[in-house]
């Protein structure tokens, strides 16, 4: 009943987790099955191999790209503080070498040195606590604390996520 409830759902949707284990491949089934494009995982630990994806490997070191497929996985292994420095020092060096002049920097130029470059939809984080992911790309997210082990996340959970998403109503700060 919950499954035909559910209208609109997020195209883009960012979990905050200490670790990916086998279970992850299911919840990655539910959103292909409810038209979830992309997902992003900020995690110190990703083991799992995943099929049927393109996943982007980001951290402070740069990023690369493995697999193709219909859902788009980001592994984010950075702080929002280090990317941040990072995209600084990027344009700092393009006006060094006169690629670019001071009064030319805009959201849109510091968003083209961002590791990540699409903002997510609803970020879904167990415990209480803001995190120190994605700083700049989550500013319009919709945040869902939940208390939810992700070792043992099911269907059903999975549907409250996106329930929750249905009811608000998305301001963009406004």
């Amino acid at each position: 009943m919950l499954e035909r409830k559910i209208k609109k759902v997020p195209r883009h949707i960012a979990l905050i987790c200490s670790e990916v284990n086998e279970n992850f491949k299911k919840f990655l089934d539910w959103c292909r099955k409810f038209g979830v494009r992309e997902i992003t995982v900020c995690t110190s630990s990703f083991p799992i191999k995943i099929e049927n994806a393109k996943v982007n490997f980001i951290d402070n070191t740069g990023s690369y790209t493995i697999g193709e497929g219909d859902l788009t996985i980001n592994v984010v292994r950075s702080n929002g503080r280090e990317e941040i420095v990072s995209a600084i020092r990027e344009i700092a060096k393009k006006i060094l070498n006169g690629e670019m002049k001071e009064d030319e920097i805009d959201e849109r130029v510091f968003e083209s040195v961002l590791k990540l470059k699409s903002q997510p939809d609803m970020i879904v984080k167990a415990g209480s606590e803001v995190p120190d992911f994605l700083l700049w790309q989550s500013i319009y997210s919709e945040l869902y604390f939940t208390d939810i082990d992700w070792n043992t996340i099911r269907y059903v959970d999975f549907l409250r996520i996106l329930r929750d998403y249905q009811r608000r109503e998305r301001r963009y700060g406004r």
